[in-house]
């Protein structure tokens, strides 16, 4: 926990290394002292088709999905974190988003093989 998923345009990746921005969250995330680095599970999917304002601007949105029960303070500095380790690898987007959504404890389910 957390769950990070990474939503980007596709054509991102022909000029900027999607691992990059990977590695940025993830470490972002893992200094903020919220969750133990091994804990953190972030992915990225590209979209190939979108608008922006009705334009074609392209843009990133982040869902960090993480278990209900944190405080307001720790979702917003969260967020903060996240914008602020992205902000340093100057992506050529026209804006990043970052959304954090509680996940439900009483109906989460994990099954881990080790």
């Amino acid at each position: 926990m957390p769950h990070i998923v990474i939503e980007y345009p596709e054509q991102l990746a022909d000029d900027f290394t999607i691992k990059d921005i990977l590695k940025a969250v993830h470490q972002s995330i893992s200094g903020s002292g919220l969750f133990l680095a091994n804990q953190i599970k972030t992915r990225a999917y590209p979209f190939r088709e979108y608008t922006h304002g009705g334009g074609s601007d392209p843009y990133i949105h982040i869902q960090a999905r993480i278990k209900s029960g944190r405080d307001a303070d720790d979702k917003k500095r969260l967020g903060k974190e996240i914008l602020a380790g992205l902000s340093k690898l100057n992506i050529p987007v026209a804006v990043i988003t970052v959304e954090i959504i509680d996940m439900d404890r009483g109906s989460y389910a994990k099954y881990a093989s080790k």
